[in-house]
């Protein structure tokens, strides 16, 4: 038998030595055993007195010698299960003590033309102010019929869109286009990245604008989002309109 099976289930390298030791000889004094395990008496008999402890070794004594017995191999199922119960009784314990520091952000990815619609899609369900940053243009010509209905039912839902666009020919002209629907305000600042970044929520959405490459990389989290939101604000105070 495997020793590393005993000692998955709660029992040393030693104790798991000294117990296949006795389960091959039946009956052995200390002797035999260290002669088999390759231990010392001084700690064998620790060991000894572990597994006595555990229920899983008993002794007898004849002619004034202690000769040491194994358990029935069943004995280590009501040892595993005699520890399942102290723990399940510790549990509520536990739990108290166990606070996560709020919920983990979690992550999606979603890649080409119908990826983006889920994102806005979820940008009308979230319904609450969307913040663009650094807007490329491109998406009237990657999303051209889509586009149109997005807009048409966000601004039927009176939902705000605050938008940064790329100060460049093709940010500027789509920059005049969003400006003039209602519910949305438009600013300009230097191309700073080839990404867009859209925050709405508790959902921060980083887009790659390119027709071989559409990818969206979508991450809830109310503390993210906030810090994405500070920065979005502070670099608007400092966008030309």
């Amino acid at each position: 038998m495997n020793k590393e099976v005993l000692v998955n289930v709660g029992l040393t390298n030693r104790e798991a030595e000294a117990y296949l030791a006795l389960l091959a000889a039946q009956e052995s004094l200390v002797s035999e055993i260290s002669r088999k395990t390759m231990e010392n008496r001084t700690h064998l008999y620790d060991t000894l007195n572990s597994l006595i402890s555990k229920g899983l070794v008993s002794y007898v004594i004849k002619n004034g010698k202690k000769y040491f017995r194994p358990a029935s191999p069943s004995k280590l199922i009501d040892y595993v299960k005699e520890k399942e119960k102290l723990l399940s009784e510790q549990m509520p314990k536990l739990n108290e003590l166990y606070k996560p520091k709020g919920k983990t952000p979690s992550v999606e990815v979603y890649e080409g033309q119908e990826g983006i619609k889920t994102v806005l899609n979820d940008v009308l369900k979230v319904n609450k102010e969307w913040l663009c940053l650094g807007s490329t243009g491109k998406s009237p010509e990657i999303l051209p019929f889509f586009l149109g209905h997005f807009h048409k039912q966000r601004q039927k839902q009176k939902l705000h869109l605050r938008v940064i666009y790329n100060d460049d020919k093709l940010g500027t002209e789509r920059g005049k286009e969003v400006k003039n629907q209602m519910y949305s305000e438009v600013k300009y600042m230097p191309k700073t990245s080839p990404a867009t970044t859209y925050i709405y929520g508790d959902t921060i959405v980083i887009i790659h604008w390119e027709k071989d490459k559409l990818i969206a990389v979508m991450m809830r989290d109310d503390t993210i989002a906030e810090s994405y939101r500070s920065y979005f604000n502070f670099l608007w105070k400092f966008a030309k309109k």
